[in-house]
């Protein structure tokens, strides 16, 4: 199972949506505003972030900027209260499921979340549409 966090329905979200769905990836969506993380939530996302709060912090949002904190002396309980308070300073949609997490829409990134065996399976048809069509092309 796929999660979807987001806190604004922008063409980054119905993207990632849209792509998961044509894949045929279960997806649960939930608006972050509306049904606010909790602190064990925040820290799940933590953990699965390779880069930390890069990976999940919007340097660029208004909310961001506004809470003018110092982002090396922050500290998690600190992070974690500001991110329930203003779920806006979190990158938008974030994608995870059980050991991978992307935040936006990356195309590229997203094949993280199909199965290998239907990742196989897309590379050999596409692989057989282009040795149709050129057939003096020899794989290794």
């Amino acid at each position: 199972m796929v999660f979807l966090f987001f806190h604004t329905n922008d063409p980054s979200k119905r993207k990632a949506v849209r792509w998961l769905t044509q894949h045929g990836i279960a997806i649960t969506q939930r608006n972050i505003e509306k049904d606010p993380l909790s602190p064990v939530e925040i820290r799940r996302l933590l953990s699965l972030s390779l880069n930390g709060t890069d990976d999940l912090i919007s340097k660029r949002s208004r909310d961001t900027k506004m809470l003018k904190m110092d982002r090396p002396s922050v500290t998690i309980n600190q992070l974690t209260d500001a991110i329930t308070t203003s779920p806006r300073i979190l990158k938008n949609p974030i994608i995870f499921d059980d050991s991978k997490l992307v935040t936006g829409f990356d195309q590229e990134k997203m094949g993280i979340f199909i199965p290998k065996k239907q990742r196989r399976l897309e590379l050999s048809e596409m692989l057989a549409k282009f040795t149709q069509n050129n057939h003096h092309i020899k794989l290794a």
